[in-house]
């Protein structure tokens, strides 16, 4: 190859890789854009549900319930065995709040496996702390749906249509929770909630691998029943159908005979 072609070859290298710069540069710019977007649309929704709930503010009388903090998980634990629907779980902290005794997580447990869904927006900085992982280990086995932001502003849980426990003040953990019953207050929540949802993104799952559950694997290729692998490792047979599940969804698979076949294939 002559000088004159190496440099047309360099120069069009270039043009190539200026190119993708430039490309990449203006994705960059668009997704800063609709990030600042997000950003000012949960800024906004957070202003009018202040606004809303606030008597400081004007708003009338919610029939907010001042939550003592030895009472608070009595009062959750209650609303997650007596109410229905879905639960919606606004994380500010895992470190701290009023559903980590046992009593009361086993009763979440038990709502969960019940048929009542359960989702929940964490902040990003849970991903990088060995509790935070391991709370969202614990919860998305339970079942829960996970999604996470950058940053989380408040704290509070919507039980179906029935209340929502909130913290007292917006962002203040130590300002306690209160308990609001107003129909119209929890449509708000909802509508925050839900938003918010919207604009997260899912948990990353360290079991891309479409072979995270070597046991439930095992048991498969055995031909062993729903019922009886639910036994065996001591889960319900709800969660063991939602594992089959993803694994299906992650091998690209429809029955549970393509599942099995790849499964073993890659043994092979």
């Amino acid at each position: 190859m002559g000088e004159g072609e190496d440099r047309a070859l360099a120069e069009h290298r270039g043009d190539s890789d200026g190119g993708i710069l430039l490309l990449l540069e203006q994705h960059l710019r668009l997704e800063q854009e609709r990030v600042e977007t997000r950003r000012r649309e949960l800024d906004e929704a957070a202003r009018l549900l202040t606004s809303a709930t606030s008597r400081s503010l004007g708003a009338r009388e919610t029939g907010a319930e001042p939550l003592a903090p030895a009472v608070t998980p009595t009062v959750v634990n209650r609303l997650l065995t007596e109410s229905r629907g879905m639960v919606r779980n606004f994380v500010l902290t895992v470190d701290q709040g009023p559903a980590l005794d046992e009593a009361t997580v086993r009763a979440n447990r038990d709502r969960i496996e019940r048929g009542d869904p359960q989702r929940a927006v964490y902040p990003a900085d849970v991903l990088t702390t060995p509790g935070g992982q391991r709370w969202l280990g614990i919860w998305a086995e339970a079942g829960e749906d996970q999604r996470v932001l950058p940053t989380t502003s408040t704290e509070f849980a919507v039980f179906g249509e029935t209340a929502v426990v909130a913290l007292g003040e917006w962002d203040d953990v130590e300002a306690g929770y209160v308990l609001l019953r107003d129909p119209l207050v929890i449509r708000l929540y909802t509508a925050y909630f839900d938003l918010a949802w919207r604009h997260a993104v899912p948990v990353p799952s360290d079991e891309g691998d479409g072979d995270g559950d070597p046991r439930l694997v095992e048991l498969l290729e055995l031909g062993v029943k729903d019922e009886a692998i639910a036994r065996h490792l001591g889960v319900s047979l709800r969660t063991v159908r939602r594992r089959v599940a993803r694994l299906m969804s992650v091998n690209g698979v429809d029955t549970r005979f393509q599942l099995g076949w790849v499964l073993a294939s890659r043994r092979h």
